[in-house]
């Protein structure tokens, strides 16, 4: 791999992608080359003019990559990714990413570690990627750093793990509208529980964190659990739908445990909800030695997310070919920004 910048295109102008593209524009060691989105009052588009910033002229928005004009060499273009948290709705457009030599770093939450929940499809990636030379991860913050990635790092500082337990406080009022949305915020009790029932409710990517550290320290994942709980507003609270008055949702409780013969492994508990504090991140290891890492203040849901997925950027394009998890790669850095 040479040491040349890395051609980036971009797929899906969300909230996050908005902010990986800012991201890429001022790196030093990243060039964009296309930005992708189906909305149709994006197609067409100055890259500059959707986010009010300064950009290459020749860069506007299209449909897909396919009526992108990429004149790159295979293994050089890589492919950020910020449409869908589901594997099945996104796996059309990663391999279609894969299949034009691209390497992929993707938000996907269920491509974080798709091995236990989805085989099939982790599986027809790992081939397809394999097949082109190229290299597929899904990362973010939460899951991809904070409560899988992470912990696997410290435990590089033991001898022996013989438990991983963490703790991700998220005060989701200071997140975008979206996510308070997804959390429930404002909503009866009697709604959550229609919406737990209905698998419509909570954190995507809580167990494929849990089953992605299981397999990093070498414990069988396959026995994983999830619950979550509400978090009840105990007073009126403010958020971006109005005031939540109390006895209403004011988040969630999400918790994911792995055991391996009955013991438990890994245990991830993510509480995400308005008002809630203060936000931290906490890991607990046991064994030889006892190790605990806390991050006061936590570490940002939207900020991080962008972060990891452009700082992933250099790791993929060195990695293995094929389905890779955070652990297979080289730890995610920053660059120098252009002058």
């Amino acid at each position: 791999m040479t040491g040349t910048a890395a051609q980036v295109a971009h797929v899906g102008l969300g909230a996050i992608g908005r902010e990986v593209v800012r991201l890429v524009l001022r790196r030093s060691d990243l060039d964009l080359v296309a930005v992708c989105d189906i909305s149709p009052d994006l197609v067409g588009t100055g890259i500059g003019s959707v986010l009010d910033t300064e950009a290459p002229d020749h860069v506007s928005v299209v449909k897909s990559l396919g009526d992108a004009s990429l004149d790159v060499a295979a293994g050089d273009l890589v492919v950020t990714h910020t449409t869908s948290s589901s594997l099945t709705r996104c796996l059309p457009e990663l391999l279609a990413a894969v299949e034009a030599g691209a390497h992929v770093v993707s938000s996907c939450e269920e491509l974080s570690y798709p091995w236990v929940q989805a085989p099939e499809a982790a599986a027809r990636l790992d081939d397809a990627a394999r097949t082109a030379g190229v290299s597929v991860v899904g990362t973010g913050v939460n899951p991809g750093f904070a409560m899988d990635y992470l912990p696997v790092v410290l435990s590089g500082a033991t001898k022996r793990v013989d438990a991983v337990r963490v703790l991700r406080v998220q005060d989701a009022g200071r997140r975008r509208e979206p996510l308070q949305a997804k959390v429930g915020a404002g909503i009866t009790t009697e709604e959550f529980e229609r919406r737990v029932a209905a698998a419509s409710m909570g954190h995507v990517g809580l167990t494929e964190s849990a089953q992605a550290v299981a397999a990093a320290l070498g414990w069988d994942a396959s026995d994983t659990t999830e619950t979550i709980e509400p978090v009840v507003a105990e007073m009126p609270t403010p958020s971006a739908f109005g005031t939540i008055e109390p006895g209403r949702i004011a988040g969630i409780d999400q918790v994911a445990v792995v055991r391996v013969d009955g013991v438990e492994r890994v245990h991830l508990r993510l509480r995400m909800a308005v008002g809630i504090g203060p936000s931290q991140d906490d890991i607990r290891l046991t064994g030889e030695p006892d190790l605990h890492l806390s991050v006061p203040g936590g570490l940002h849901g939207d900020l991080a997310t962008a972060a990891a997925l452009v700082n992933t950027i250099g790791s993929i394009r060195h990695a293995e070919p094929g389905l890779r998890v955070m652990s297979d790669l080289r730890p995610p850095r920053p660059a120098p920004e252009r002058r």
